[in-house]
């Protein structure tokens, strides 16, 4: 007898829901391991865990910070998706998009997105974070700095080192693991489970790429991060592949990482968040057409391959 995953037969709706409350679970569970981890590795208390999450100046908070994260990003978008997808569907791979890749031509045009929309983004960020909510919300506001600052502080944390091997363990933890985790939960699972709720595939990309930029907690970087997740989205939707995606998210961590790196060093002077900036309104304008050009050579291509 051939046996059925528990959820192959639920709606698009329950599945869903069936996610979130996995994830919520799989948050507790993994949360509860790294600080019980980081509570006998650095012998202290909830309190003094807590405090170096916005104070991590030692050497050994900071491979705590290492590891915590590397806990929390595999366990919850890497090994929660992976273990969902076969609750969904027994041909897993196949159901995620892991078992098609995509052509030579669509791998380059997706990279090249990642350059070319620079100005765009970066500009995006400008606007982004000039943004300023009514006075009736200025607590919202302040909470919403706050977060902010305190991401801001553990990035630097984690990219600030001298070392190739630091500089290769940050490829690894904030590059990588983030593309392939971020995208098999968000594009494999959630854009796909809202796409068929909503029978709209581009709700389920808007959709999914506002869930994806909220969960990073960085509100004024909201709307940057939401582009980059349409973008991500749409080249999920025409090649029906999720290796494209993870190669583009990683190509786009990995470049804020190396950036960083060569500055933090000295080696060069454009600053991570100043790469590719232009003030040209004419500049940010073509940004936009030719990446979007890009994105449409990827449709073109990926449709003839399909029909072929």
């Amino acid at each position: 007898m051939k046996q059925l995953s528990p959820f192959s037969n639920s709606s698009p709706a329950a599945k869903f829901l069936w996610l979130i409350f996995f994830l919520i679970l799989a948050s507790i569970i993994f949360a509860f391991t790294g600080l019980l981890l980081g509570k006998l590795w650095l012998h202290t208390d909830l309190n003094g865990l807590s405090s170096l999450f916005s104070h991590p100046e030692k050497d050994q908070y900071r491979s705590f910070l290492y590891v915590y994260q590397l806990i929390n990003q595999i366990g919850i978008f890497i090994l929660t998706p992976l273990i969902f997808a076969r609750l969904v569907d027994q041909k897993s791979m196949t159901y995620l998009k892991l078992d098609r890749w995509p052509t030579l031509l669509t791998i380059l045009m997706g990279i090249s997105m990642v350059y070319t929309l620079l100005p765009f983004i970066n500009w995006l960020t400008e606007v982004n974070t000039n943004l300023r909510l009514p006075e009736s919300l200025s607590n919202l506001e302040q909470w919403m700095k706050t977060k902010e600052n305190q991401a801001d502080t553990i990035t630097k944390v984690f990219l600030s080192v001298r070392s190739l091997k630091g500089l290769g363990l940050n490829l690894v933890v904030m590059a990588l693991i983030p593309a392939i985790g971020e995208e098999l939960l968000f594009r494999g699972l959630i854009q796909r489970l809202l796409a068929e709720w909503t029978k709209n595939k581009h709700w389920g990309v808007w959709l999914a790429a506002m869930l994806f930029s909220g969960m990073h907690m960085q509100f004024y970087g909201f709307f940057p991060r939401m582009f980059l997740g349409l973008m991500l989205g749409y080249l999920f939707v025409y090649t029906k592949s999720l290796w494209l995606p993870m190669m583009v998210h990683f190509i786009n961590n990995a470049s804020s990482v190396v950036i960083y790196y060569l500055n933090y060093n000295g080696i060069i002077d454009q600053k991570m968040e100043n790469f590719g900036a232009s003030s040209q309104i004419g500049v940010i304008a073509l940004s936009f057409i030719i990446s979007i050009l890009l994105l449409w050579i990827v449709q073109q291509t990926a449709s003839k391959k399909a029909a072929s």
